[in-house]
């Protein structure tokens, strides 16, 4: 009987152990993103943009982070480390100032923002060099191979596996943390989501709203999230159809999902917003990507 119960014991054990396909072990509050081909770019209208032209883009399987990086999760790295992220070492943060105006502001960084964070909400006011710097020191930790995703990966997975959802929640009324009505009330001048109020003014607590088919919160709205590739006009005009990784250099990196305090337009999947490297701001953060082999 003890033995019995023993070998039930292993094979439960074994059981919930999250596995990847080919046995490999499922990192953290990951999806798996099951890898395919879609149209990339914006195929709901028809107007000159940096989304155009539409092009065909195949990735290969991976995960997602089905939340993104939270204010404890980095404050961990930074206690660890020691680490100053660069609107601590340098002049601050891009923040709101009142009225619906944005300044950087020299005293505000990931710990001070303007407004009040819990630990359980994204991190904000990280640069790209900055998140390299937490991705690095993660992995160290736990042997795994963490990074950001491609933009391609984030757009096929935006879009459920490449649906023609122009907002990550798919049709209907919108699921997200994006500029509303009660934004509005805090800051004054912003362009909103009329008629809308998604019960949070500033970032959200990760995973408060309705994921979406792939099992991932906050695609559209809540921060702004750095992606692995380099900007570049031309890009789309030219890009391989297997796995694109962006150019090889360049001067801005690309962010993608829009944010609590921008306008609706900007969460849309297809949307493409660039700054450089060492960029900072309340609305920006970031998500992890990891391979599945």
């Amino acid at each position: 009987m003890i033995m019995m119960i023993t070998v039930i014991s292993i094979i439960l054990s074994i059981l919930s152990v999250p596995l990847a396909a080919g046995g490999e072990m499922k990192p953290d509050d990951m999806a798996p993103v099951r890898g395919g081909c879609f149209q990339m770019g914006d195929i709901f209208r028809d107007v000159p943009s940096s989304e155009k032209p539409v092009h065909e883009v195949c990735v290969d399987d991976f995960y997602l982070s089905k939340y993104e990086v939270t204010l404890g999760q980095f404050r961990e790295f930074v206690n660890e480390t020691g680490y100053r992220t660069e609107a601590e070492a340098q002049d601050g943060c891009h923040s709101w100032v009142g009225d619906g105006f944005e300044e950087k502001v020299k005293d505000h960084s990931w710990q001070k923002t303007g407004f009040p964070q819990g630990e359980d909400e994204p991190v904000v006011c990280v640069s790209w060099n900055d998140v390299n710097a937490y991705i690095t020191w993660l992995n160290g930790k736990t042997g795994k191979k963490y990074r950001l995703p491609t933009e391609a990966e984030w757009e096929y997975s935006a879009r459920s596996r490449g649906k023609a959802y122009q907002y990550s929640w798919g049709e209907g009324e919108p699921a997200g943390n994006v500029a509303d009505e009660s934004a509005q009330r805090e800051l004054g001048n912003l362009k909103i989501w009329e008629g809308y109020n998604d019960g949070h003014s500033y970032t959200a607590p990760v995973g408060s709203y309705r994921p979406n088919v792939l099992g991932i919160h906050d695609l559209s709205g809540n921060v702004y999230e750095w992606v692995q590739d380099w900007q570049e006009d031309d890009y789309y005009a030219r890009s391989p159809k297997e796995n694109p990784r962006g150019p090889a250099q360049g001067t801005y990196k690309l962010m993608r999902g829009g944010a609590w305090d921008l306008q609706p337009d900007t969460a849309r999947t297809t949307s493409r917003y660039w700054n450089i490297p060492g960029a900072r701001a309340v609305c920006i953060g970031f998500r992890l990507a990891h391979p599945m082999r």
